[in-house]
């Protein structure tokens, strides 16, 4: 019984709870919006210079969103951002209603809350992760952000597989060309309503535990928030190379795969990723969050460098499996750790810095690959990404790996103490 304690559920709270669903509710919404959104730009006819303009904005505005939160979440309130937040997620009904307008899009795009992803980053996902730490015992923290990031994964993969029903239920609603997709704005809205109503339900605990009176809310924890922001950013910019987009370009290019057996690849990859975060957790107890972090992406980025260098589908397939297998488990415990060594009151400002940080290093990375490295070989960026984030996981360990989790320090005292008695 004693072997299994480390992957029970976390013992959240109710506001742990209503965090988690509204997550699970916004991740699906993502999931399916961001390839709805793709494929009604195409169909409506825009060029590429225009699609990038819609999807720019929506970057913008989710930077500025970002921004609002890291300066000011604190004093605006985590209850009340997070519904703000999900009643903006109704402008994308109004895509659809612009027809091909694309400043019309654009504006609407800088809402913050149009899904170009499928992974949330609007910015929300630093709101809740100040907060879940809250509800929870800290034993649990890491536990409880592998299993928010599980139940978004795997609803971002259904939402995105849920896209194919659409054309089908445009059809039948009379609908033809692009507007068989309004259905899926309809409902990435209505989610954005029900989150509203179940974010409503917050209490007093959600928020921060001292009222900040400072634009950004950082002060004794500004040190480590510095070196942090600096490694994250340069891991993010490191996958900038390699987003899911030119993987999938580089699988149908390299190997001649064909969208059906591509599709299924990063499909299978996003359900490895999920099903990561709890072994990550339980590898964190275990090890300590920074050989977590370290010792799972180093391996991660050596797959990556077979991918690269694979002379067959066959070979490369594999390899990338494994390697999402691996590449995610550092996400519950950067997020667990990030808030565990600053300060309670400072962490919505902390994780808002940290998450500006990554957002600002993703945007130059596709235009860099596509622009100096794919003229190299297809394999290139693949192995760039590989090389940085081993650079970004050394850095990691040299600086932080005397720097443990308030809650492994203690651990380690009480493991330590019966032998210096």
């Amino acid at each position: 019984m004693h072997r299994f304690r480390y992957v029970s559920l976390p013992a959240l709270d109710r506001n742990g709870r209503i965090v988690l669903v509204a997550r699970t509710l916004r991740s699906f919404a993502f999931g399916l919006n961001s390839v709805a959104l793709g494929l009604y730009l195409a169909g409506i006819g825009l060029d590429g210079g225009q699609i990038g303009l819609v999807l720019s904005a929506a970057l913008a505005g989710t930077l500025g969103l970002t921004l609002v939160i890291a300066l000011y979440g604190d004093r605006i309130g985590r209850r009340r951002l997070l519904m703000t937040g999900s009643a903006l997620m109704a402008a994308a009904a109004l895509v659809p209603l612009l027809g091909n307008q694309p400043l019309l899009l654009a504006a609407i795009a800088l809402s913050g809350m149009v899904a170009v992803n499928a992974n949330e980053s609007t910015g929300l996902q630093t709101v809740d992760q100040a907060l879940l730490p809250q509800a929870v015992p800290a034993e649990q923290r890491t536990a409880a952000f592998a299993l928010y990031n599980v139940l978004a994964s795997v609803a971002a993969a259904l939402g995105a597989l849920a896209i194919g029903l659409f054309p089908l239920l445009g059809g039948a609603l009379g609908l033809s060309g692009a507007n068989v997709y309004l259905p899926a704005f309809v409902l990435y809205a209505l989610i954005g309503v029900a989150c509203l109503v179940i974010q409503s339900r917050l209490d007093a605990r959600a928020e921060a535990g001292e009222r900040v009176a400072r634009t950004l809310a950082i002060d004794r924890s500004r040190g480590i928030v510095g070196r942090l922001s600096i490694l994250y950013g340069l891991d993010s910019f490191a996958g900038s190379f390699t987003v899911q987009s030119f993987i999938a370009y580089f699988f149908a290019a390299a190997f001649g795969a064909d969208p059906v057996a591509v599709g299924s690849l990063l499909f299978a990859a996003n359900l490895l990723s999920a099903a990561s975060f709890p072994v990550a957790a339980w590898l964190s107890r275990r090890f300590g969050l920074i050989n977590t972090m370290v010792f799972t992406h180093i391996p991660s980025s050596l797959f990556l460098f077979g991918v690269a260098l694979s002379p067959s589908f066959l070979v490369a397939a594999p390899l990338w499996l494994a390697r999402a297998a691996l590449a995610s488990m550092d996400v519950p415990a950067r997020q667990s750790y990030t808030m565990a060594v600053v300060e309670p009151a400072e962490r919505t400002a902390a994780a808002g810095v940290t998450s500006l940080a990554r957002a600002f290093a993703l945007v130059p990375g596709p235009a860099i690959a596509g622009a100096l490295l794919v003229p190299l070989g297809l394999g290139v960026p693949l192995i760039a990404t590989g090389v940085l984030k081993i650079v970004y996981d050394v850095s990691l360990f040299a600086l932080f790996r005397t720097h443990p989790a308030p809650e492994e320090r203690l651990r380690r005292a009480q493991t330590e103490e019966p032998s210096v008695r």
